[in-house]
């Protein structure tokens, strides 16, 4: 179904619009997005061809003559992160991945593997979610990682029983959550005040039954049925009556069918996007919209991802910063998109045939597909103590804040910065020129970096910093030291490590 027409009114909208569905805007985006209906920017996004990951992995392979390790896999991630045109498909699966968790960390160096689960992500963001829940369920890395994998009915005589491992987290980090939920997507609660579980050990053993049954599959091909091991004799998940003598796919269907339809989902899986693309405390209304999309993408479709973005990124609240239950709207961002931004707003490119990078892990606490555990990097709800924790809200990223941490992101910055100088293949490199050429004028370098870094939404005091900076602290003559300290300055500000609404 067509989004309805909706033009923006500000160039800030436009910028704010652009942090949220890219990796960051560029000079080029934002021009374009503001002169057309916003509609079609989305049929642009929808339309541009998909970049999957494993095919590029495969190239890089082949180019750099190695085998297919963490840094290629991950510069193929970097690559499309930064140069592919169909961003706001990469941003979307990027979010998934968060949601429905794969991760090196549990099933090794299987790089191809991985690069093709991310490309599942990728090919299913803007599709159905109940689509997308069946392939990720039978997909051979997850079926590793969550040990669904030759999960097989039970044997009393041998003492082995189903694996819960994958049917415990398809219902708690997947689909409905640990709590029951009304029809406004407020958690239930008993005569004693206590939120009501959504679900309980039986119906992770009865579910996990269901899920008895699936062998092997190798990095594209996903696990295949062997009856032999599937529980055929009936079970009853969440109150729901499962016949006896259904098969493997049988029973995973009429599972996917009772979780996707339940009342939590909608609710649960629009939250969890929210986090990940705007704000870390949804209002309740915001959040509802967001979820009745879900329901119904206006054409009588449950799941449908484009309505859900559509009503994520262009809600009306969102537009004019009203979409937190808070004053302060947005997100603290994760480092790498971070560290995506800064990239894409200096215009970062590989030397190279091919991107390789190192060290994801070590710079910035986080890596694509590379989490600790299923429970992602940071829990959606997790809240630093203070004023955040005392107004009963949330910022997930700050958990991989540490001091630590934080001295390796700087180090990481003052890398890129000094990207400029790079001559070895596959280094990061961008053209200083730009900023060489202005460096000598401190109101037209100030808004070449308001432009460039933070798409025409600097604020007053960062520009009142810089300009303290260029004009009393470091003389003309030292060009380079001028234009890396202003961009060390910028970026490391706190508004660049924050995605939120300038009005």
């Amino acid at each position: 179904m067509p989004h309805p027409s909706l033009r923006l009114t500000h160039q800030h909208q436009a910028a704010a619009l652009l942090y949220r569905a890219t990796f960051g805007p560029q000079d080029s985006d934002l021009n374009v997005l503001f002169d057309q209906d916003i509609s079609q920017w989305f049929e642009t996004q929808y339309n541009a061809p998909a970049s999957y990951h494993l095919p590029q992995l495969r190239h890089a392979v082949q180019l750099s003559n190695k085998e297919a390790n963490t840094n290629l896999r991950l510069g193929v991630w970097w690559q499309y992160a930064l140069t592919a045109e169909d961003q706001l498909r990469q941003r979307m699966a990027y979010a998934l991945s968060q949601i429905l968790v794969v991760s090196s960390v549990g099933i090794g160096n299987r790089h191809e593997e991985l690069a093709a689960y991310y490309d599942l992500l990728v090919k299913h963001s803007f599709g159905n979610f109940r689509d997308l829940l069946k392939a990720v369920t039978i997909n051979a890395a997850m079926g590793r990682y969550l040990t669904l994998r030759r999960s097989t009915k039970a044997n009393p005589k041998n003492n082995t029983f189903p694996d819960e491992n994958y049917a415990r987290e398809l219902m708690q980090l997947f689909t409905i959550g640990l709590w029951q939920l009304d029809d406004n997507g407020q958690p239930l609660v008993d005569h004693n005040g206590n939120n009501i579980p959504s679900y309980n050990q039986i119906d992770v053993q009865e579910l996990a039954r269901a899920l008895t049954g699936w062998q092997s599959g190798h990095n594209e091909q996903p696990m295949t049925p062997r009856e032999r091991n599937h529980d055929i004799d009936a079970k009853v998940i969440l109150g729901h009556h499962f016949a006896a003598g259904q098969n493997t796919e049988q029973d995973l269907d009429q599972t996917l069918d009772v979780l996707f339809n339940h009342q939590n989902t909608p609710f649960f899986i629009a939250n969890l996007l929210i986090k990940r693309l705007v704000t870390s405390n949804p209002s309740q209304q915001y959040l509802y919209r967001v979820a009745q999309a879900f329901i119904d993408n206006g054409n009588g479709v449950r799941g449908d991802f484009k309505a859900v973005l559509w009503a994520i990124l262009t809600d009306n609240a969102v537009l004019k910063g009203q979409a937190s239950r808070y004053s302060h709207h947005g997100l603290l961002k994760e480092p790498i998109l971070m560290a995506a931004n800064q990239a894409r707003a200096l215009g970062v490119t590989s030397l190279g045939d091919y991107w390789d990078v190192k060290n994801n892990v070590r710079y910035f606490g986080q890596g694509p597909l590379q989490a600790e555990t299923v429970f992602n990097f940071y829990l959606p709800d997790f809240a630093p103590q203070g004023e955040i924790a005392a107004n009963d809200l949330t910022a997930p990223e700050f958990s991989l804040l540490t001091s630590h941490q934080m001295l390796s992101i700087h180090n990481r910055i003052c890398a890129v910065i000094n990207g400029y100088k790079a001559t070895k293949p596959q280094q990061w490199y961008y053209d200083i020129n730009p900023f060489m050429a202005v460096q000598h004028d401190p109101i037209a370098f100030i808004e070449l970096i308001n432009n460039r870094l933070f798409a025409g939404l600097i604020s007053d005091s960062l520009r009142t910093q810089l300009m303290d900076l260029l004009t009393n602290q470091i003389p003309v003559k030292a060009r380079i030291r001028r234009i890396e300290t202003a961009l060390y300055t910028a970026f490391t500000s706190p508004e660049f490590f924050c995605q939120e609404f300038v009005a």
